[in-house]
């Protein structure tokens, strides 16, 4: 009887793969000796490991006994990184470089990496090796100041040498069209404006300030640094200073923007003869402070948790604000979109509601966003309104932009791009060098932290007195460290910071030249708003999209036009969301009985049925619901983010400091024992990791790898007969289907009685290096 073969797919993390063929009783030695013979990259690193979902192969392990299921594969690892090719000579430019300057991606390999493999079972292996790209050209000493367009030159002679740079789009600037003040203004009013330096408004401005003080409902859809503020300020203030009654209401979904904008309400409040409180009133107002601030603030700034958690339930603790509350303003109204929006809407149905059945008044709502495909229609839909007036005609100064694709070249060596993480490092690092204050946005923390921490290393080689000038800002920081990043970066203390999309929005972080986008955001308009943080009050600025290996990037890198001809999305918001109006009506009827005949206007033609499925938390008596659910504040048990307010505190053993705070979820996959935290771009070894006290200790450690979770779940027979059959055997039947089904159907009956046993486990062993994340 003929000998049983096994076919065994193999492949490599660069993407190359291939298929051998071997007798079932030959061994992982006979396995990698044929690789060897005729596999590239067994050829180029004969020394190499296998790995099978996640474990290390031992050389006398049988082949025919290998679990490898259809359509699975054989993991090659390399253990030996092929060395770096020599740098290229000195390119000779006008700029030419000092010969002792490093190249700016060998500060990364040249420092011995520690790397463990902990046994064979890190599955993260494939994606952990050295990358060593082909070094562009050396990175200069100078600390000369250049401005954008001189900064496109100088990229092109110097670290884009290699044709990294694969398309520059110039956005023209744009001129101002000026209007006068309103007459009816308070000279008052007119006194605040010149005590911030505005002597005269846009025509938009003017046109939105004009609208809203005649009562009607205003939305304001221009580029980012276009003055939107003022479209609310001015109105606003003008009421509640000609009176000791009307109040206001401002509603951010930042806590940052809510400190921003106060800033600016504080310098123009000494114009006014007339005293009036300003207090922002969320998460971060002390308890001490909540009872004075009800009781005097005349306009109120606050964020959709605030208004969701606090006000709406205890509103008649509010009584005075809502009562005689002439505006609500919705800042970063294109922030409202998806689950977050669809609770947002409610939100706002429920505080009209409020305002016009228990305090009889009828605000006026001002809504500022983005640049949108459908402003008018969002935000009609997100407050329930009949009219509003839509401001899109931007008629502030806007500098010109140069924007520039970047692409890093595949190497021949590799046959793969260098790392993406890298380029933006080298990039922002000669931003800062060369006198440009720049933003690096990043999708997410980790790479924030891995941007900063490389771009230090830079900087400790070529301009050591600017190590201090950059930092990260990113969410889970304790307020008082992020209001003092957010005062260093205004106040020009700071030269450039890695961020995530928490300084996407509005936040006033005074002049930036550059931005930095690694990788594509997720949206045009998200996109086109990290833009703009670059080049306000009609400056030049450069922009520069860095690219990853994914589909979308080099899509974009490949066909520019459909980049930057594409129009922005509409935003969409969908309030009839059943399981969402559920949550919402039962927190409605806990502030005031519902009417149906009243309430429908509010809550959609779906509100009787939908309270018809609230019979556990909701009474009828003659037409009138209330609540009767267990929760005595329902609002408390709905999560409009989906957010935890569980949180963990990560705190510096060494200094007894609380480093940040992060959700509870988080904390098992980020801050476990052992695992290497990255926090302001310095790293932390996790030594302890308290679950009663819910903290996590850690102490600084100089190390060159950063950790990661490995989740994986496993399946394992504990009863009844096993199938022995060899999983090679098995073809599935693939047609007209996206599912794999075992077309062994002799053995399945059999399986189908035995017992199975579902693991989970998580891997906290995975060591990646630095400079390969």
């Amino acid at each position: 009887m003929a000998q049983r073969e096994r076919v065994i797919q193999v492949r490599a993390h660069d993407g190359r793969s291939t298929t051998v063929t071997l007798a079932a009783s030959a061994t992982v030695k006979d396995l990698k000796a044929a690789l060897r013979a005729s596999f590239a990259p067994a050829l180029a690193s004969p020394d190499f490991h296998l790995f099978l979902q996640g474990a290390k192969l031992i050389t006398e392990a049988k082949v025919g006994n290998l679990p490898v299921g259809p359509g699975e594969s054989i993991s090659f690892i390399p253990v030996i990184a092929k060395s770096t090719p020599p740098p290229p000579p000195p390119h000779p430019r006008a700029w030419k470089p000092s010969s002792s300057a490093p190249n700016p991606w060998n500060l990364f390999s040249a420092k011995k990496r520690k790397f463990s493999w902990h046994g064979g079972d890190d599955i993260y292996a494939k994606v952990a090796k050295p990358t060593n790209p082909a070094p562009p050209p050396l990175s200069c000493h100078g600390t000369q100041t250049l401005d954008p367009t001189q900064m496109v030159g100088h990229l092109r002679e110097g670290l884009g040498e290699a044709g990294q740079i694969t398309h520059v789009e110039l956005i023209p600037g744009r001129e101002a069209s000026f209007a006068e003040l309103p007459g009816h203004l308070s000279s008052a009013m007119r006194d605040a404006l010149r005590s911030i330096g505005v002597t005269r408004l846009y025509a938009h401005q003017a046109q939105a300030v004009q609208s809203a003080i005649s009562g009607e409902h205003v939305v304001v859809s221009t580029s980012t640094s276009s003055g939107k503020s003022l479209c609310y300020n001015i109105p606003v203030l003008e009421s509640i200073s000609q009176s000791s009654t009307p109040c206001a209401l401002y509603i951010f979904p930042t806590k940052a923007l809510a400190q921003d904008q106060v800033k600016t309400l504080l310098e123009m409040k000494p114009a006014f003869r007339s005293d009036f409180d300003v207090s922002i009133y969320d998460g971060d107002t002390a308890m001490k402070d909540r009872t004075r601030i009800r009781n005097t603030a005349r306009l109120l700034i606050t964020n959709p948790d605030m208004l969701h958690m606090s006000i709406l339930p205890c509103h008649g603790q509010f009584k005075r604000i809502l009562s005689n509350l002439s505006y609500i303003v919705v800042d970063e109204a294109h922030s409202y979109k998806g689950a977050f929006g669809c609770h947002a809407a409610l939100i706002l149905r429920r505080l009209k509601r409020i305002c016009s059945y228990v305090y009889g008044s009828n605000p006026t709502f001002i809504f500022c966003t983005a640049t949108l495909a459908n402003p008018r229609e969002h935000v009609m839909e997100l407050a329930k309104l009949d009219r509003v007036v839509l401001i899109d005609n931007d008629t502030s100064p806007c500098g010109s932009k140069h924007f520039l694709l970047w692409n890093p070249p595949v190497s021949n060596a590799q046959d793969r791009r260098p790392n993406s993480v890298l380029q933006v490092s080298c990039l922002f690092a000669e931003m800062v060098q060369l006198g440009l204050r720049c933003i690096a946005f990043c999708k997410t923390r980790k790479l924030c932290e891995q941007v900063l921490m490389h771009t230090r290393e830079i900087l400790q080689e070529t301009a050591a007195e600017l190590v201090d000038s950059i930092c990260v800002y990113r969410g889970g920081y304790i307020a008082s460290d992020r209001r003092k990043i957010e005062a260093d970066l205004f106040g020009g203390k700071l030269r450039g910071v890695a961020a995530t999309n928490a300084l996407e929005l509005g936040i006033d972080v005074g002049h930036i030249d550059a931005t930095l986008h690694l990788g594509f955001p997720g949206s045009m308009a998200s996109f086109w708003q990290q833009a703009g943080r670059s080049g306000r009050r009609a400056k030049q600025s450069i922009a520069v999209y860095v690219a990853f290996e994914g589909a979308l990037d080099q899509y974009f890198m490949r066909s520019p036009h459909k980049l930057f001809g594409k129009p922005i999305e509409h935003c969409q918001v969908d309030s009839q969301n059943r399981k969402v109006l559920e949550q919402h009506l039962a927190c409605a009827a806990s502030e005031y009985p519902l009417r149906l005949e009243h309430d429908e206007s509010y809550f959609g033609s779906s509100m009787n049925s939908v309270m018809m499925t609230l019979k556990d938390k909701l009474t009828n008596n003659s037409g009138v619901w209330k609540y009767i659910g267990p929760d005595k504040k329902p609002s408390h048990n709905v999560s409009i983010r989906a957010i935890e307010h569980d949180r963990y505190r990560v705190i510096n053993r060494e200094s007894n400091r609380v480093l940040e705070e992060i959700e509870e979820s988080k904390a098992f996959f980020q801050v476990y024992d052992g695992a290497i935290y990255m926090h302001q771009g310095v790293s932390y070894l996790v030594d302890k990791l308290d679950l009663s006290a819910r903290i996590a200790y850690c102490k600084v450690f100089d190390l060159n790898y950063y950790t990661k979770v490995q989740d994986y779940t496993e399946i394992s027979v504990i009863g009844g007969d096993v199938d022995e059959h060899l999983a090679s055997d098995c073809k599935p039947d693939i047609r007209r289907t996206t599912a794999q089904a075992n077309a062994c159907k002799e053995h399945n009956a059999q399986n189908l009685k035995n017992s199975l046993k579902l693991r989970t486990e998580f891997c906290y062993t995975t060591n990646i290096p630095v400079a390969s994340a």
